[in-house]
């Protein structure tokens, strides 16, 4: 029986070989002008070209019936860009979240921006967004408890993802909220009740000024007028010079510094009009057009994958005969632009300036599903009852990687996610559909390129070496 051999990772994607060539560009730029990049990025850049490599590392996976050997490789666990260690990410906590987090109430996505000079200045202090954002939650959080008969007795929830992206893999630093459509009280029984309150457009209206006022506020007491927020304040950190022109769509460094980023269009422009339950106030933006009913559990969990996916999505990259990277956009823009078009160095200013401040949280839970909230442990969905028999089942379940779907309490493995996000068998052989034992874990390059070099020769050509999925790690 002959021996096959899999490499599941990302290192062969098409974004790898961009951002090295890309990366060679902009370290010889930065190098002319005498700047550098902060060691987080540069860590960053180093961990996402490493990320997916076989001989960096694996897990070996085997089948005794074909004599099939699946290598999984490592991930770099980047929190920029990259999409494999994102889509893990986005894949683990969403199913978190929707299991463990988020009672089996209504909920709403409220989605808040920040005027274009203000973006930049958040993106660089963590301290200024997170002020932003708690002065924003805030206001929502007394909407919700004014709105009903309980008033300030009342306690809504919320959970945010700071994203740091636009459609055009600009800097845009923005929040996106799911919030618990209503609030909890306590009855005169002492049982919490929800009670649903549905925003309607002239709401949002009201709550965008309020919010666009108590924000400049908040900001003004902390030294930054109207005018102030888009200047570099240090000049040798080559970073902020990239996020400052990210943030406008133009080219940081190169002959096109400056320029903004080329389209493809289709069509001609066309006047864009708000969407329901949408309002803006002198650059500040909420949506609140996203609601969602209790029972409806799996939009919920898409709902979260969309607020925690990653910025790039590989069907969205295309590398042209002329070495030019073409980046698809989402949604065709109101001009007719369906496309990107960029340099391997233009693209990878984006990606640079997208990776955030070391040790700066990217989510936040407030209200009742704030870690230390008082009501917390009433309204978060429980684990299921576990009877003697089903604890005994669940160990043997780990042992023997056998199918799960619902999460105990630990962190969900990898074949877990990739069974529930895509419907794939991490640990059943794709010839003869027999199990896949983990072998081995392999940790020393030196090791590792042996193995692989040992099962190449035994295999033949590696025909069947495939990329994996991009996403998961």
């Amino acid at each position: 029986m002959s021996c096959t051999l899999e490499l599941r990772g990302s290192l062969h994607d098409l974004l790898h070989p961009i951002v090295q060539e890309g990366l060679a560009s902009l370290r010889g730029a930065l190098g002319a002008a005498g700047a550098t990049l902060p060691g987080h990025v540069e860590r960053e850049m180093e961990g996402f070209l490493a990320c997916g490599d076989p001989s960096n590392g694996f897990a070996w996976l085997h089948c005794g019936g074909c004599d099939h050997h699946r290598l999984v490789t490592f991930s770099c666990k980047g929190r920029g860009f990259c999409g494999r260690c994102g889509g893990r990410r986005m894949a683990e906590r969403s199913a978190w979240w929707v299991e463990r987090v988020i009672p089996h109430v209504a909920t709403r996505q409220w989605v808040l921006t920040v005027p274009w000079k203000r973006r930049w200045l958040l993106a660089r202090r963590p301290d200024l967004a997170s002020g932003v954002h708690r002065v924003a939650m805030r206001i929502i959080e007394r909407w919700y408890a004014k709105t009903t008969v309980a008033g300030n007795a009342g306690r809504t929830g919320s959970v945010t993802a700071v994203q740091r992206f636009g459609s055009a893999l600009n800097l845009n630093l923005h929040f996106h909220c799911i919030f618990l459509d209503g609030i909890y009280t306590r009855a005169g029984d002492g049982r919490l009740t929800f009670r649903q309150v549905v925003p309607h457009t002239e709401d949002v209206e009201r709550l965008v000024v309020s919010i666009g006022e108590a924000c400049e506020k908040w900001l003004g007491r902390k030294g930054f007028g109207p005018e102030d927020g888009d200047a570099v304040e240090e000049e040798d950190d080559a970073q902020a010079v990239i996020q400052s022109a990210s943030l406008l769509g133009q080219a940081a460094l190169g002959e096109r510094a400056g320029k903004k980023a080329r389209r493809i269009q289709v069509l001609g422009g066309k006047e864009f009009v708000l969407p329901p339950r949408c309002a803006s106030f002198e650059g500040y933006n909420l949506h609140a057009g996203v609601g969602l009913k209790a029972s409806d559990r799996s939009g919920l969990e898409r709902l979260c994958r969309y607020l925690l996916r990653p910025p790039l999505a590989k069907a969205r990259l295309e590398r042209r005969e002329d070495g030019m990277v073409m980046v698809g956009l989402k949604r065709v823009w109101s001009d007719g632009s369906t496309a990107l078009l960029f340099t391997p160095l233009e693209l990878t200013e984006r990606l640079v300036a997208l990776v955030p401040p070391s040790r700066a949280n990217q989510i936040v839970y407030r209200g009742v599903l704030a870690g230390n909230a008082k009501w917390r442990r009433e309204v978060i969905p429980r684990p299921r009852p576990e009877t003697p028999e089903a604890a005994a089942e669940r160990r043997a379940k780990r042992l023997s990687r056998r199918p799960r779907l619902h999460f105990e309490g630990e962190r969900p493995s990898w074949d877990d996610l990739l069974r529930r996000v895509f419907s794939v068998e991490g640990f059943v052989c794709p010839g003869c559909a027999g199990p896949l034992r983990l072998r081995t874990i392999v940790v020393n390059p030196v090791v590792a390129r042996r193995i692989i070099a040992g099962l190449q020769q035994a295999t033949g050509p590696p025909a069947g070496t495939t990329e994996g999925d991009g996403r998961m790690a």
